[in-house]
């Protein structure tokens, strides 16, 4: 049976545009693979709504958002965002962070003290549909509210760390984790450190929310630079549409194939210019049919391919 979800991407200035066009291109993609109609709505948004209008998120672009199933935004460090985030019912933020073919940690944290309990189950349910474990990460209260938590969900193994030994592993070592829930103070460093730019690792970023549309985004790219060049990085753009599917949408199967066919994109596909120390890069829309090419072999029911993510 096929499924329809409706997705609002919004993509203001910059290299916003690009990116969302290789975002909205895959996920038709995986979509077709998995049974998945995905009704893609581009409302005016950033500064070609206020070229357009006058106003950066006007009443129709509202209206858009909060009557879809997920929001995706091409464009991290877009003013108007804050706009959006003021109209979405958001609790806790969830970053994602795959590096190379197969690992996949998921860092969950509230985005305020009275959003604790309630980002505590979303953690324990994300770990429920991944490996059954998670690591809860700050001081004594933080520790007795994660236990109080787990007592509804008992077949999950829950670690406790203190920030001091959480923080270096999630430099070294952070396919030693699975699902991070994390007490706000600590979300910050331990994230920038685990998603930090690296050779075949990628980030991507996710507010979720309690009732409503929950919204997802790339790592910040940088805005103006490579705008119109065809050349920036589409992966942490392809893994928030992963998310989108996942965490928006609940087709852990399509996003699956998707964030892991970007995995295998980044270990052994073509390199955009940012990944080169010298050379020819690949074009965005290069590496972006790399990763829909590999669909094949990262979609879960591939297991003839003993790489498959």
């Amino acid at each position: 049976m096929n499924r329809t979800r409706t997705v609002a991407c919004l993509a203001g200035a910059g290299v916003a545009p690009e990116l969302m066009a290789e975002a909205t291109l895959a996920m038709a993609a995986v979509g077709r693979l998995h049974g998945l109609t995905i009704d893609d709505l581009h409302p005016s948004f950033g500064a070609s709504a206020v070229a357009r209008g006058g106003q950066a998120f006007p009443a129709a672009t509202r209206a858009v958002v909060l009557g879809s199933d997920a929001v995706l935004v091409a464009g991290a460090e877009d003013p108007a965002l804050a706009e959006v985030l003021a109209e979405l019912d958001a609790r806790a933020r969830v970053t994602r962070v795959r590096f190379g073919r197969t690992h996949d940690v998921a860092f969950v944290a509230p985005l305020e003290s009275r959003a604790e309990e309630w980002s505590l189950e979303a953690a324990f349910r994300l770990a429920e549909t991944r490996s059954l474990r998670l690591a809860a990460v700050g001081d004594g209260g933080w520790h007795d509210l994660a236990d109080a938590v787990a007592r509804e969900h008992e077949h999950v193994r829950v670690e406790h760390f203190s920030p001091r030994v959480a923080i270096p592993l999630a430099a070294f070592d952070a396919g030693r984790f699975d699902v991070v829930v994390m007490a706000e103070p600590w979300a910050e460093p331990i994230i920038e450190i685990a998603a930090a730019p690296a050779s075949a690792r990628v980030a991507a970023h996710g507010l979720l929310a309690a009732h409503g549309p929950s919204l997802f985004m790339p790592s910040p790219e940088g805005g103006f630079a490579l705008a119109g060049h065809g050349v920036v990085n589409p992966s942490s753009m392809l893994l928030a549409a992963a998310m989108t599917l996942e965490h928006g949408l609940d087709e852990q199967g399509a996003a699956s194939t998707l964030a892991g066919a970007v995995s295998a994109a980044l270990v052994d596909g073509p390199r955009t210019p940012d990944l080169l120390a010298r050379g020819l890069g690949a074009t965005t829309r290069e590496f972006t049919s790399r990763v829909v090419s590999g669909f094949q072999l990262s979609f879960s029911n591939a297991e003839f391919w003993p790489g498959a993510a």
